[in-house]
């Protein structure tokens, strides 16, 4: 399949929602379940994905346009997320995540 960037705007824009819908109310035990040490609940992956809405994806989107693809970048570190998370409800990150996504 060829790349559609209409189609991709579509299943980015209507993430938050399936998410919202799969995960909103859930409760704790769900919400913050891992399969062990470096892995990622529902809540972390909430929280990683609008670390990245925030810091990186798009900033390395414009960088790849203006620089194009042969461009080293420094590693992402993919649990930043937690520290700034921690008081906080799976239902606020995901009206943050929607918030940003849109």
């Amino acid at each position: 399949m060829e790349f559609d960037l209409r189609l991709s705007i579509d299943v980015l824009e209507r993430t938050p929602g399936a998410l919202r819908a799969l995960l909103q109310n859930v409760g704790p035990e769900l919400a913050r379940g891992t399969e062990g040490p470096d892995t990622f609940s529902p809540f972390d992956n909430i929280g990683h994905l609008i670390d990245g809405e925030e810091t990186d994806w798009m900033a390395r989107a414009r960088i790849i346009l203006a620089q194009g693809t042969n461009r080293r970048f420094e590693p992402y570190d993919r649990f930043r997320h937690r520290t700034r998370n921690t008081q906080r409800t799976l239902d606020a990150l995901l009206d943050e995540f929607s918030r940003l996504r849109a």
